[in-house]
């Protein structure tokens, strides 16, 4: 063996450190190198890594290593890449090799590269990352949902309006368009809640669900969404009730199936299967995510254009958006992440550019029965002749409203604000229900309702907002189900029979 091809390695240490010409090739490495790297023994490491570049998982990395290295292999973290393919994080230090280190002839250059696996850190950076980039979504967006809100819950009371008045031969004539005006605005608000809930960071309700039945639910959602020239399979193998919003999951995979059929131009197939997994420690320690254990998966898989590694690195950022033509708002996948967060679970994607995409959401399964709630009865909703004070900022909104209770024989005063509504409690007295919004300015809904309260004059009380009250006035130690509480954007039918409900208890929170 000529002399320039001998080991160059001292005694093993548990220092990970390899050696290399100035060109790059790998002359040897240490122990500890070998086992960071996933190989058997030095001599495989040598044969299957003959060049230091073959070890960066970057392009950009591999073609900015020129001679001689030591220059160009400079103290920085960088992406290398395991046998087994998996990926890691290291920081490199590298120096001109001395002759009495090594077997190499004197004369002959080398480089010494140390490094220090900090696959670990990279991780809790990029979770700060990540966050801080929810934190800033949810500062733009946060004010813009609850607008909209008002305007969807406006929307869908003036529809009901509407249906009311049409006769058998209108609504014969326009019942498909106004039924389709009710799923779109419906479905808005449903994508407007979740907003909400990951720009708040408002805890949703996670409860035992059938994740089969809630799949099989949102496929009746996605099938009008997708086209003739893509093929939906949807094969579905039961497993255990899993933890989780089943609304957030419907919204969920109404989001991924627009995605995949924005990647299928052309046709294609896509694929929505239920089944069981999981995650083992070695995921966890190889992948750095994960919570080792059993779960629901629900796999989604298209085969249309795929996207490159540096795209689904970046698929999370909010704004980011890997659409065909840029025409997607950029905050669908960043708003799904913090969803799948919330509900304790995991979300993987894995692409490729002409491969399709995949993605993977994990829920965590519970070992008991999912139990449904029966509906109560109707009943009559109107109790003729109360007075009913209505707060809130929106004006469509209000009038809509107060309308539809004029119609039920109920008095209605209104007010725009927490101001305004005690000028109108002063004026005309104590109503016998206060509808108030949480969220408006001059004086919150809070706010007055902690003034009546010191003052003594608290009616009945019906808080709405898209917000859960709770969450909103750090009521974390009360049972969602005590609050008197309508959550926009509501139904006519919903609206009424709330507001009987609190007249009819008697009872001021």
């Amino acid at each position: 063996m000529p002399e320039s091809d001998r080991d160059p390695s001292p005694p093993a240490s548990a220092e990970a450190w390899l050696h290399c010409s100035t060109e790059g090739k790998v002359l040897g490495a240490s122990k500890a190198m070998v086992d960071l790297l996933a190989f058997d023994s030095v001599a495989a490491f040598r044969d299957a890594v003959p060049r230091i570049h073959q070890l960066f998982g970057s392009h950009a990395d591999r073609n900015a290593l020129v001679p001689p290295l030591h220059e160009s292999l400079t103290t920085e973290e960088v992406r290398w890449i395991r046998r087994d393919g998996t990926s890691l994080w290291v920081e490199i230090q590298a120096e001109p090799g001395a002759a009495e280190e090594s077997k190499v002839p004197e004369g002959t250059p080398w480089i010494r590269v140390v490094v220090r696996d900090v696959t670990g850190r990279q991780h809790l950076e990029d979770q700060l990352r990540q966050a801080r980039s929810m934190e800033a979504l949810g500062q733009l967006a946060g004010g813009m949902a609850i607008d909209l809100n008002d305007f969807l819950s406006a929307t869908l009371a003036h529809l009901d309006l509407l249906e009311e008045g049409l006769g058998p031969e209108e609504r014969e004539r326009v019942g498909y368009d106004l039924r389709e005006i009710r799923r779109t605005a419906t479905t808005s608000a449903q994508m407007v809640k979740h907003l909400l809930s990951a720009s708040r960071g408002e805890r949703i309700r996670l409860q035992p669900v059938s994740l089969d039945e809630v799949v099989r639910e949102a496929l009746r959602l996605i099938r009008p969404l997708i086209p003739d020239d893509v093929k939906i399979n949807a094969p579905i193998d039961p497993v255990g009730p899993v933890l989780a919003d089943p609304t957030a999951v419907e919204q969920m995979l109404l989001t991924l199936a627009t995605n995949a059929r924005d990647a299928m131009p052309g046709g294609g197939e896509l694929e929505i299967r239920v089944g069981g997994g999981g995650f083992d420690h070695d995921h966890l320690t190889q992948a750095g995510w994960g919570d080792p254990g059993d779960y629901g998966v629900v796999t989604v898989r298209d085969n249309g254009v795929g996207m490159s590694q540096q795209t689904v690195a970046r698929l999370f950022r909010p704004f980011f958006s890997a659409r065909l033509g840029g025409q997607a708002p950029g905050l669908s996948m960043a708003v799904l992440y913090g969803l799948m967060k919330q509900q304790r679970g995991f979300i993987q994607v894995e692409s490729e550019p002409g491969a399709g995409t995949t993605v993977r959401l994990y829920f965590r399964l519970v070992h008991r029965p999912v139990q449904v709630t029966p509906e109560g009865a109707d009943g009559e909703v109107a109790r003729e002749g109360a007075r009913i004070l209505f707060v809130e900022d929106d004006d469509s909104l209000r009038r809509v409203t107060a309308r539809i209770l004029r119609s039920q024989g109920y008095q209605v005063m209104e007010a725009g604000n927490g101001l305004e509504a005690l000028e109108v409690m002063e004026r005309e007295g104590a109503p016998d229900l206060l509808i108030v919004d949480l969220i408006m300015p001059s004086m919150t809904g809070a706010d007055l309702l902690e003034r009546l309260e010191k003052e003594s004059r608290l009616p009945r009380i019906l808080l709405t907002s898209g917000f859960r009250p709770e969450f909103l006035m750090g009521w974390e130690e009360v049972e969602p189900s005590a609050l008197p509480y309508l959550e926009k954007p509501w139904q006519i039918e919903t609206l009424l029979r709330t507001v009987k409900g609190v007249l009819d208890s008697g009872k001021v929170k």
